[in-house]
């Protein structure tokens, strides 16, 4: 009988050893998960999975990475401005992206807010709703793919989807190099590319290196020609003369445009005369928010090579 609950023992002591790697697995995943941003060290105890957004990078980075948020800013101006990825069909409408409805935003019961540093003096109140993460992609000195992919990481640390999020990432450093090549077999040597934005006849936005569009296309080693001063949201303003001095290369401007601002450009006889006009080297993109994350650098590299394949604007 000693021999036998001998034996007894030491299969109990052995089953509980067996057992300590799950138990110390399972302490190791309930260890908090803390991120560095804007506003110092935020600690969450689990993956948020209630995730309430206030501007569109942040949107579609969320659904990237496989989750809906509960709550969403400006969902009507989204499907016109961004359109892609689509809105999933419950969530909270918080209104607008500068202000967002805090009774509504409480309402969505969010466990995580991601708000940039437009709304950071909304941080205390928006932290009585749920703990808030301050990332901004458009800052000054800012390489806007660069940084709205360090983002997507922290995004996807915060609700614990992080392979998903190096997924994500690895295909569209795949995807980049394949569209890249693709437009550069439209372009051909030397030939570079001015991408613009039509807000009225007399307000142009070209993008410059740090911008969202500019960053996409160094990763695609396509040629940019704009390299001259920008706002921090990556572009210079002006009117028609801006666009003079880039005359020479490929003009690739985004959508939406107004019907009567692309009326009153066309007519322009300064638009008339310009050389990538005359010689059929203009190409229209469909909608893309050219202010995004990573999906929104994602769909213009596509958008850029398709339209070029399919020929200039007639």
């Amino acid at each position: 009988m000693k021999i036998l609950r001998l034996f007894v023992s030491c299969l109990a002591v052995l089953g509980v050893l067996g057992a300590l790697p799950v138990f110390l697995a399972g302490r190791a995943s309930a260890e908090p998960i803390v991120i560095d941003h804007e506003r110092g060290t935020l600690t969450l105890d689990h993956p948020a999975k209630r995730v309430a957004v206030t501007n569109w990078a942040f949107t579609e980075t969320v659904m990237a990475l496989g989750l809906d948020p509960v709550a969403i800013a400006d969902p009507v101006d989204y499907r016109e401005w961004v359109a892609k990825p689509d809105l999933p069909e419950n969530f909270t409408d918080i209104g607008q992206r500068g202000s967002p409805n805090l009774e509504a935003l409480r309402a969505a019961k969010p466990d995580l807010i991601l708000i940039s540093q437009e709304l950071e003096m909304a941080y205390e109140n928006l932290s009585d709703i749920a703990p808030v993460m301050v990332l901004s992609v458009y800052n000054d000195g800012n390489v806007a793919f660069d940084t709205a992919s360090t983002m997507m990481r922290k995004v996807a640390k915060a609700i614990g989807r992080e392979a998903e999020g190096e997924a994500y990432l690895k295909q569209v450093d795949e995807k980049l190099v394949e569209y890249g090549a693709r437009v550069r077999a439209v372009l051909g040597d030397g030939n570079k590319i001015t991408i613009a934005s039509f807000y009225s006849e007399t307000n142009i936005g070209v993008f410059g290196a740090p911008s969202l569009p500019g960053s996409v296309l160094k990763r695609m080693d396509v040629p940019m020609s704009y390299d001259g001063p920008v706002s921090k949201w990556g572009f210079a303003r002006g009117g028609l003369e801006i666009l003079a001095p880039l005359a020479k290369t490929t003009l690739v401007y985004t959508n939406p445009i107004p019907d009567v601002i692309y009326q009153k450009v066309w007519s322009s006889p300064m638009w008339k005369v310009m050389d990538f006009v005359r010689n059929k080297r203009v190409y229209e993109l469909p909608v893309v928010w050219a202010y995004g994350g990573v999906a929104s650098g994602l769909r213009f590299a596509r958008l850029l090579a398709e339209s070029l394949e399919s020929g200039p604007v007639q």
